[in-house]
């Protein structure tokens, strides 16, 4: 009865959403309803070219992210490079809909590789297309992001940046898409949005780091003083090898 009456509530919440996702879309969300990772859906947090974001809680009335990634995409093209330079997925296809299941899983085996290690989402589960993760935020309303704030104390902020680079580096992984625009404030910062991440063993790996660091070195130098971005990646590489 409760099941029938979760999914009840599941599908109502996700009716208007129809015309947007595919009937696989659908299925893959009402079979987490059904299996309790989702109870409640309270409505979109961000919409982008390639997944909606939304706000809900699971069965332990926890807050979550509901992370659902488009199938038809005009970011088809740039999944598909990006998982064929990663050792893991080069026996990818063109398929479209395998393509964008293959990503969501990239990015939540990545925050569990890399979870409670550095401050990001706790990850709960992944199937198909949807990545189901821990809010970061409070009543629905999602912590500010570094753009929106400015860093309150700069060169700490900075040193946490580097922190978390130099851990995912330690881990084998590089972000490939680190900015102010992917960073959360609250009691400290929150890293987020891991769908690009690269591992090591990835050619692009060093190219895809030098752009990370070129990003942070370009929002905290407006701040504070930091070294050039030759320096931070030495200082990363010389950390992993300590």
């Amino acid at each position: 009865m409760a099941e029938e009456k979760r999914l009840k509530k599941g599908q109502e919440a996700f009716k208007i959403y129809k015309e947007v996702f595919d009937r696989s879309t659908l299925l893959t969300l009402y079979t987490l309803i059904n299996k309790g990772y989702i109870d409640e859906v309270h409505g979109a947090v961000s919409t982008g070219k390639e997944a909606n974001v939304f706000h809900g809680v699971n069965e332990d009335n926890r807050e979550i992210a509901i992370k659902i990634y488009r199938v038809a995409t005009s970011e088809f093209r740039t999944k598909w490079s990006y998982l064929i330079s990663d050792p893991r997925y080069r026996h990818v296809t063109k398929n479209p809909r395998k393509v964008v299941n293959l990503w969501a899983q990239r990015e939540f085996s990545t925050l569990k590789t890399l979870f409670p290690k550095i401050r990001l989402p706790e990850p709960f589960v992944v199937y198909n297309n949807v990545v189901v993760m821990e809010f970061l935020g409070k009543n629905g309303l999602p912590y500010p992001l570094l753009k929106d704030t400015g860093p309150e104390d700069p060169e700490k902020d900075f040193e946490v940046v580097m922190n978390a680079v130099k851990t995912m580096y330690g881990e084998g992984i590089v972000h490939a898409d680190l900015s102010e625009y992917n960073i959360l404030v609250y009691d400290t910062l929150y890293f987020i949005d891991f769908a690009q991440a690269a591992i090591l063993d990835d050619p692009r790996a060093e190219e895809f780091l030098l752009r990370d660091l070129e990003n942070v070195r370009h929002f905290f130098s407006k701040y504070c003083d930091v070294p050039e971005t030759e320096n931070l990646l030495k200082e990363v590489r010389e950390w992993k090898n300590m």
